[in-house]
């Protein structure tokens, strides 16, 4: 009977390390078995314009609300910005308010000088049917001419200085519109040298420290959104088949979690270096995104996970 228990025993063992071996070397190529790391959202904060920093509000590992304000800026570039487009501002006002003065002046001189071009024409036309009667010198009716044509030409010159100036006053309101808005939005997007998070989510790292000058779009902070999800990858050309929406299982070391691959990426060359082993072959690599399934509790990012 012991020598029974002890051959089922030895049996069962050997059947048990071939198991191993078979999984270990084989079980690969069969059902689905790769590396991943528990990430985040990125996002990037960071300025449209060449900034000091006055003051980093956070520091790495802090949670962050979106919106909030997380780094002090000054910048020299915005407040020169600033200046010029103010005296551009105040340049065009000033040529506003002569334009509408000039304006004014015409519209008073227009009425009478309609009027006194009106009275030359009929005047004219008058000592024209004098002429014609032989009732009136050659010299009065060429005067009378002349006074017409100098009453018509300054009529005419008002009422084209008339439709210059409100050309005139019209683009100049336009761009004095467009000046107005511009500065408008560049105050609101310095929004007085506050930089705040895009995303609600944890500090991952922080850029550039107090007095540093960092130049137009580079990164001042990092942060990791609050979405966490997997990115795995995985050995191709085996025999089990990927499909967005097949449910697999999250190994953190403390148990599976439950997860659903929502993406299928690009084939990668070889697995990221946190992944690599000593004396393994490259091999080529296809990327998936896994969600972890509502209610499940996500590991802390950047932990290592098995997917099965």
């Amino acid at each position: 009977m012991k020598r029974m228990a002890i051959k089922w025993t030895y049996l069962l063992a050997l059947i048990g390390f071939a198991i191993w071996v078979f999984d270990v070397f084989f079980g690969g190529h069969i059902y689905l078995r790769g590396n991943g790391l528990v990430l985040g959202q990125p996002a990037v904060v960071a300025a449209e314009y060449n900034v000091t920093v006055r003051e980093a509000m956070v520091k790495e590992g802090d949670r962050v609300a979106e919106g909030q304000v997380v780094i002090r800026i000054s910048s020299q570039q915005v407040a020169e910005a600033r200046a010029r487009l103010s005296s551009e501002a105040a340049t065009r006002a000033a040529r506003l308010v002569d334009m509408d003065i000039r304006s004014e002046v015409v519209d008073a001189m227009l009425a009478p000088a309609q009027h006194r071009e009106a009275v030359a024409i009929e005047g004219k036309n008058q000592l024209n049917e004098s002429y014609k009667k032989g009732l009136l010198a050659v010299i009065n009716r060429t005067a009378a001419a002349e006074q017409a044509y100098n009453s018509q030409k300054d009529a005419e010159a008002l009422r084209a200085e008339k439709r210059v100036l409100n050309d005139q006053i019209k683009m100049l309101t336009i761009a004095t519109e467009q000046a107005d808005l511009a500065l408008s939005d560049l105050l609101d997007l310095f929004d007085q040298g506050r930089l705040r998070a895009p995303i609600a989510g944890t500090v991952s790292a922080v850029l550039a420290n107090r007095g540093a000058v960092v130049r137009a779009g580079d990164p001042l902070l990092e942060l990791v959104g609050d979405h966490r999800f997997v990115v795995a990858w995985v050995p191709v050309g085996r025999w089990y088949k990927l499909e967005v929406g097949q449910r697999v299982s999250i190994d953190a070391g403390t148990g599976g979690l439950p997860g659903t691959i929502s993406r299928i990426g690009t084939v990668a060359l070889a697995l990221p270096r946190e992944f690599q082993k000593a004396f393994t072959p490259t091999e080529r690599l296809q990327l998936i995104w896994i969600e972890f399934e509502q209610g499940v509790t996500a590991p802390p990012y950047f932990t290592k996970v098995v997917i099965n």
